[in-house]
């Protein structure tokens, strides 16, 4: 028998977690979140549509979605709810949030599922998925420090990115996850894979809660780094992420 070993070395540690129930939304901040085969347990399950045509929102192409950027979806003991700017809350289901959903945007808005029978939300219609979305997403505080030395008079915020996870790296500078593809990242018994490198469009320069509009941002991830900025993986081994883990490259 045949026995491989692998080494790791520790790249840094778990920063922050994110999930985005509903795409385009913003997203809730975790301290530890189940990581299966489709990537964070609740992340981008649901979507706003315009019931007229049918198609998904997309704030990156449509300006009348981008107020979008100022929803907020969560998913608590009820199940998943979206928070208006005022503060008001609806659950995904209730009859009531269509219509303050078509209110808020100027024209008539629904929010489905992306599969049928979604079990968190099963009594919502299915729409079509207007990307082809990767499990997860993985910023490092070393490209944000990076990407925040090219553009000393602009904030670089790392909510802009919509990361689901935040890794501080450690003694790596520059946009460290482009030497990873292909490579292995554990968290405990978690491990993801590294598959793509994450392309940019419009919603980085976008206008967001206490981020203005930057087009500068956009503007210098296309210069500088070929429109890319963090990176796509996929789940290896499913488990549990926290907070202040441990992350480690695996080589064979």
């Amino acid at each position: 028998m045949t026995v491989t070993f692998r080494s790791k070395h520790v790249i840094g540690k778990v920063a922050e977690i994110w999930r985005f129930p509903v795409s385009s939304l913003g997203g809730e901040r975790c301290k530890r979140a189940e990581i299966e085969p489709a990537g964070i347990v609740g992340d981008r399950r649901f979507a706003l549509f315009d019931n007229v045509s049918g198609v998904a929102a997309a704030p990156e192409k449509d300006v009348r979605w981008r107020p979008a950027l100022f929803l907020r979806s969560a998913i608590d003991d009820g199940g998943v709810r979206i928070t208006f700017p005022t503060g008001c809350n609806f659950y995904i289901e209730d009859p009531q949030l269509g219509l303050e959903l078509s209110k808020y945007f100027g024209f008539d808005v629904g929010i489905g599922s992306y599969i049928d029978a979604d079990p968190l939300a099963p009594s919502l219609p299915t729409v079509e998925n207007r990307y082809s979305r990767s499990a997860l997403h993985l910023v490092t505080t070393s490209s944000l420090a990076e990407l925040q030395q090219m553009l000393s008079d602009s904030t670089v915020d790392r909510l802009r990115f919509r990361p689901n996870i935040l890794l501080e790296t450690s003694n790596v500078t520059g946009f460290a996850e482009f030497q990873w593809i292909g490579k292995v990242i554990s968290f405990g018994l978690a491990e993801v894979e590294v598959t793509d490198l994450t392309k940019r469009c419009g919603m980085i320069l976008a206008a967001q809660p206490d981020l203005p509009e930057q087009p500068e941002i956009l503007r210098t991830v296309l210069r500088k780094a070929g429109r890319a900025f963090g990176v796509y993986c996929e789940p290896v081994k499913i488990g549990n992420i926290e907070t202040g883990q441990r992350a480690e490259l695996i080589s064979d």
